[in-house]
C-alpha cells in the first residue's frame, strides 16, 4: 500500500428486508435504525469469514440505499424456555413456548456497497465469493445475497459527493441535514454485555461538496470529476 493508494475490498449486496433494531427496544414497537450499525457491519464480516476478526485489523466505509424506508408491519415472535415439569403430561416436552405479535419497521429492498480494507484482504475476498456462514443484514432470517465482490484501489480525495451512508458527526457542516444516531460500534462476541457506543451521521441523500472536508477520504480511481467520498470507519476505538 502506497501513500497515494488505498487497496480494498468492494462488495455488493442486496435483500428483500432488513431491520436493524435497536438494542433497548424490548417490548412494543421495534424501531429500525436507517442503515446498519459497524457491529452489525462486523458481523457480516465474520459470518463470511467464519471466524471472529480482529477488530483492530479493518476499517470500513458503505453506501447504502433502500426502496422504501420505515415501512411498518407486524410479525409473530416466540417466546421460548426449557420446560420444568416432571410429571403428567406435561412433562413430555422439553420446551415451553408462547408466541406474541408486535409492530417492526422494515427497511424494503436494502442495497448496500461495502468497502473493507486493512490486514487479510485475499482472504476476505475469497471469503465473500464462497461465505462460511449464511450472509445476513441486521436479524438472522434477513438474508442478503452477493451481487458481486472486486478488488480495487482507492485515491484520497476530500471534494466531489457525500453518498447516503454513515459519517462521523464533525462532518455536521457538510451534511447539515443528517441526523446523529448513536449506534453500537462493537460488540464483543464473547461477551454481548461489553459494547462499544458512538455517535455517526446516518447521510440518506447525496450531498454535493463546495468545500473540501476536514479529514481525509478515499474514491475509487474511475471517479475522476466529481468522485463519491468514502470514510472509513475502525470498528474500535479502544484497545
Amino acid at each position: 500500500m502506497s501513500e497515494e493508494r488505498l487497496e480494498a475490498i468492494k462488495v455488493e449486496l442486496e435483500g428483500p428486508v432488513a431491520s436493524f433494531r435497536y438494542p433497548h427496544f424490548l417490548i412494543g414497537r421495534q424501531p429500525t435504525y436507517p442503515m446498519p450499525p459497524p457491529s452489525t457491519i462486523y458481523g457480516l464480516i465474520s459470518a463470511a469469514l467464519g471466524y471472529f476478526p480482529d477488530p483492530h485489523a479493518l476499517r470500513f466505509a458503505y453506501r447504502f440505499e433502500c426502496a422504501r424506508q420505515r415501512v411498518d408491519d407486524v410479525e409473530t415472535i416466540w417466546f421460548v424456555q426449557p420446560n420444568t415439569a416432571t410429571r403428567g403430561e406435561a412433562a413430555k416436552k422439553n420446551l415451553e413456548a408462547q408466541s406474541n405479535i408486535l409492530p417492526r419497521e422494515w427497511l424494503v429492498h436494502p442495497r448496500l456497497t461495502l468497502y473493507v480494507t486493512g490486514h487479510g484482504l485475499e482472504a476476505l475476498y475469497q471469503a465473500f465469493r464462497s461465505p462460511s456462514y449464511i450472509l445476513t443484514l441486521g436479524r438472522s432470517q434477513e438474508l442478503v445475497s452477493v451481487r458481486r465482490v472486486e478488488r480495487v484501489a482507492l485515491r484520497p480525495a476530500q471534494k466531489g459527493w457525500l453518498t447516503p451512508g454513515l459519517f462521523p458527526v464533525h462532518f455536521r457542516e457538510w451534511a447539515p441535514l443528517a441526523p446523529a444516531i448513536h449506534m453500537p460500534r462493537f460488540i464483543t462476541p464473547r461477551s454481548r454485555r461489553q459494547v462499544e457506543w458512538d455517535w455517526f451521521l446516518a447521510l440518506d441523500a447525496p450531498v454535493r461538496l463546495t468545500t473540501a472536508v476536514p479529514e481525509l477520504c478515499w474514491a475509487e480511481l474511475s471517479d475522476l470529476s466529481e468522485p463519491h467520498l468514502l470514510y472509513f470507519h475502525a470498528f474500535r476505538t479502544s484497545s
